[in-house]
């Protein structure tokens, strides 16, 4: 029985500002269109995925991760390094994943509606609950454990215990939606949790746990519907 829903912010919650993005490479002579730039930046994570996996942190690889974004939009390479210095700067300022992914803030409202305790467990910089909070998630979660606050990121199952001791639940009631495997689906599965992962640009087929296309999706798992889980 889940009586607790954990889920990570970016790429769940919230997206990167892409018009942000386009606007400032469109600046430096290089236009690109939304839809291009959120596949993108779906790449990336997998690229950062695959880093995980082969022993690296995902907190270390910002640039890499920029890098593979601007490279999957065919930015030229002699714009990225400033590209993703400004970036840095606008997100230490003001914060790039400020966006609310389409249609999550109602999902996490219907959660909360249907009595279910709700939580955030993010790898961040220090500001995703004020970010959370200025994208329509004000109110909506018990705790939010933000990993550079804590000083432990996923996928060390650490920083799952931290939530649930701070929401005072147990892991076994618990479910943790994330979208990048190696960092949100093994961090959660070591702490007890059940993962499941949010593919929203089917990059992970071989995936070891209920994949969803939507969070949309989540409401209808959680009552039992295998319809919605991809295969």
């Amino acid at each position: 029985m889940v009586e607790t829903v954990l889920l990570d912010a970016g790429g769940v919650l919230l997206d990167l500002d892409f018009r942000y993005l386009r606007r400032l490479l469109r600046s430096r002579g290089h236009d690109v269109d939304e839809p291009a730039l959120a596949r993108a930046e779906g790449l990336a994570r997998a690229e950062m995925d695959r880093r995980v996996r082969a022993g690296g942190r995902g907190s270390e690889a910002w640039r890499d991760y920029f890098r593979a974004l601007l490279a999957g939009v065919r930015a030229p390479v002699g714009l990225h390094e400033s590209v993703i210095d400004v970036l840095w700067e606008a997100h230490g300022r003001v914060g790039l994943w400020n966006s609310p992914v389409d249609g999550a803030p109602a999902v996490v409202r219907d959660l909360k509606r249907r009595g279910l305790r709700l939580g955030v467990v993010s790898n961040a910089e220090g500001r995703v609950e004020r970010d959370l909070c200025s994208a329509g998630y004000e109110g909506l979660f018990e705790a939010v454990v933000d990993s550079h606050i804590v000083g432990v990121e996923k996928p060390d199952p650490a920083i799952f215990r931290i939530a649930v001791e701070r929401m005072g639940v147990r892991a076994e009631s618990c479910v943790f939606v994330g979208d990048v495997p190696a960092i949100d689906v093994a961090g959660a599965r070591a702490a007890g949790i059940a993962p499941v992962l949010l593919d929203r640009f089917d990059l992970y087929p071989e995936a070891d746990a209920p994949r969803l296309r939507s969070l949309a999706e989540l409401p209808a798992w959680l009552d039992g519907d295998s319809g919605s889980v991809r295969t």
